[in-house]
């Protein structure tokens, strides 16, 4: 737990003239952050930092609150928050139960969404909308009820092919299910726009799932708010970097999605002023990057690629890797070093609460370094989220084992009299995040070199010292060579950030560009002499930015910001960043005469293209402003686009296939605040 703030020269309550308070939270991966930032002089107040609590991430939130200003949360009229619950829920298949109603007219269909319980019930339309099987309303009241009452399930989702073109048979389903059961019912086109049927069936299921998941953190969030103090409106960061309301959060809580990442973009063009940039957001268990351009970052088009699935909700178009403070650092028999992806408890913060963990590291067995063919004798395992599950005898044992703090694994294998370390069955136990494991981090690094203080330095520099000698170099030199390769890491990624931007079509650098990367990176011996250079600055956040993106200018010809409070960007971000509403409607040739503009909750016959493009940009306008200002932006301005699919026909010429309108109304945020101010 660690809070820093800025210096206090006005603090009374008093004080505070003509400003309007927000308060800023980022559940993130390691970290809970929290900031006061003044809305109205655009300024950052006060911050507080506290280890994230997996099992319960209301308290991490209510700690990092405790280290804030009381005054200055009582003062704050709005409350923004970012949160990975949605994101590691989704990965770990946690949630409430759901049963799914498939609207189509193929049996397959329900079984490519691969959902159970799941029904299937006459009533279909096709991809324009008409309707090619009409709704068997019977039906649909007895699989309600078969849901419900016989699999006494906790919500309904309502999906089908289609349907997002023509939402009326959804919406009568709807009515049906509502007639006969009190469980919330969520229909696939209200929690996405994309055409493509199973993927919307799996969001809206995925949605549902997540309702009293999100509730929960929601109720515990504004308990903790109003206990510290705090009477204004608590907002949501969607996953592509926008707030949302308390209420739409609860409704559609898929939304939620890797909010925290497209809270970080928000929070550094904030801090930069920059409008145009590569983010590198350095946390402590992922680095994820993406570009600013003209002052918003793009979202994904293929939707958010979550536990294995595509979830078609819009996300900020992030890259993510496995490197940050807290990954693992290790290596194999080849005596190749690695960096994460896997994610570590430091040993120095481990050592600084545990004073067992700092004599083992410090007076460790040095017999156990020969030979040794990866770092795992160094390793710390400690309990995790606690799980009602089914363990083995000897993985309860385990558990057992750590009730009373954290154990190292070659004392763990002797208390449980196994005959190796490595044969203690922790797998499962380490899947499930029964049991968290401890190891050398970037983060101890940086303490054994003196550029960090918050843990154990001391530590630190030991584990440091027995990782080297199972490593087989001095310990001067493996710093250095861990250092480069954290540089290393960070110059890939931002090239491979940049060329996907480029056009590339895969999250990879080919690997035949290898050879000339080494050369690049590792300067101009030899005759061929390469170097590379971005036109765009590289903004970087997160805790440990400011000791390990700068080195990556020594490499490429590249300008690197690290802004002040880029450890908190994220939790500025989720407050401070401009309010975005994106509203959208297709247009497609009828297949009788004329066109249809597809809304969100209708369609509507038009004569001629012309015609139906002025309609779809007056309504898609019109709702663009009034979300946005709903959401709490001041003055917003809206851009409308029109985007075109053709098809070349068999002469060559381009077929008008179907046009997309898109309206976009931006402006600063929480005007409620304002208002409240003055």
């Amino acid at each position: 737990m660690h809070t820093t703030q800025r210096p206090d020269t006005d603090t009374m309550p008093g004080a505070i003239v003509a400003s309007a308070l927000g308060l800023g939270i980022d559940a993130g991966g390691t970290y809970t952050d929290a900031v006061i930032y003044d809305l109205a002089n655009r300024s950052l107040l006060a911050k507080a930092k506290a280890l994230t609590t997996y099992h319960d991430l209301s308290e991490g939130v209510r700690m990092a609150l405790r280290m804030l200003p009381p005054h200055y949360i009582a003062e704050a009229r709005i409350c923004s928050l970012s949160t990975t619950l949605a994101t590691n829920a989704v990965v770990e298949h946690r949630g409430g139960s759901v049963g799914l109603i498939v609207l189509a007219p193929w049996d397959w269909f329900a079984d490519d969404i691969g959902h159970a319980p799941a029904v299937r019930v006459p009533g279909a339309v096709d991809a324009s909308g008409d309707v090619i099987e009409p709704l068997d309303e019977a039906a649909c009241r007895a699989a309600a009820l078969l849901l419900t009452a016989d699999h006494r399930v906790e919500a309904v989702a309502i999906a089908g092919y289609g349907l997002v073109r023509n939402p009326e048979m959804a919406n009568r389903a709807r009515e049906i299910v509502r007639s006969v059961t009190a469980v919330p019912i969520v229909c696939a086109h209200e929690v996405t726009r994309r055409l493509n049927g199973v993927q919307a069936a799996r969001t809206a299921v995925a949605n549902a799932r997540l309702l009293p998941v999100i509730d929960s953190l929601l109720r515990s969030v504004a308990s903790g708010l109003a206990h510290e103090g705090f009477q204004g409106r608590l907002m949501v960061v969607r996953g592509d970097g926008t707030p949302m309301s308390e209420s739409v959060a609860r409704d559609r809580p898929i939304e939620t999605l890797l909010s925290g990442p497209a809270a970080s973009v928000s929070g550094a063009r904030v801090l930069t002023g920059l409008a145009n940039a590569m983010v590198m957001d350095i946390g402590g268990t992922t680095t994820d990057c993406a570009i600013l351009t003209d002052g918003h970052v793009n979202v994904s088009p293929a939707g958010a690629h979550v536990g294995g699935q595509v979830m078609s909700v819009d996300v900020a178009d992030i890259c993510t890797t496995g490197l940050g403070g807290d990954s693992r650092i290790d290596f194999d028999r080849d005596r190749i070093l690695r960096i994460g992806p896997k994610r570590n408890v430091p040993l120095c913060s481990l050592a600084a609460a545990h004073p067992p963990i700092k004599e083992f590291v410090t007076g460790f067995e040095w017999r156990h370094t020969r030979a040794a063919t990866d770092a795992s004798a160094l390793d710390v395992l400690m309990l995790g989220s606690p799980l009602a599950r089914v363990w083995t005898a000897q993985e309860q044992a385990i558990l057992d084992a750590l009730q009373e703090g954290p154990v190292p694994a070659l004392e763990l294998a002797r208390t449980l009299r196994s005959p190796h370390y490595r044969l203690l069955p922790t797998e499962r136990l380490e899947q499930a995040g029964a049991i968290k494991r401890g190891g050398l981090t970037p983060t101890d690094i940086l303490h054994a070199a003196g550029d960090f203080s918050r843990w154990d330095a001391e530590a630190a520099g030991a584990a440091l010292g027995v990782f080297a000698a199972m490593y087989g170099r001095a310990a001067d030199e493996l710093l250095h060579s861990i250092r480069l390769l954290l540089t290393r890491r960070l110059f890939d990624e931002a090239i491979r950030r940049e060329a996907i931007t480029c056009g590339m079509t895969r999250a990879q650098v080919p690997p035949e560009w290898t050879p000339l990367l080494d050369r690049a990176f590792g300067g101009t011996a030899g005759s061929l002499r390469l170097g590379i250079t971005m036109d765009r600055p590289i903004v970087a956040i997160g805790a440990p930015a400011a000791l390990l993106a700068p080195a990556i200018a020594e490499h490429m010809g590249v300008e690197v910001v690290v802004p002040p409070d880029a450890d908190v960007a994220n939790a500025v971000g989720a407050i401070a960043g401009d309010v975005v509403v994106r509203e959208e409607a297709v247009i497609c040739a009828d297949a009788v005469a004329g066109f249809l503009v597809h809304l969100t909750d209708r369609r509507i016959r038009a004569r001629d293209l012309e015609t139906a493009t002025e309609t779809a940009r007056r309504l898609t306008e019109d709702r663009a402003l009034a979300r946005s200002r709903e959401a709490g932006a001041v003055d917003p301005r809206v851009v409308v686009c029109d985007v075109d699919r053709t098809a070349p026909s068999a002469e060559g010429d381009a077929v008008f296939l179907e046009r997309t309108v898109r309206a976009t109304a931006s402006g600063p945020a929480f005007a409620h605040a304002m208002e409240a101010a003055h």
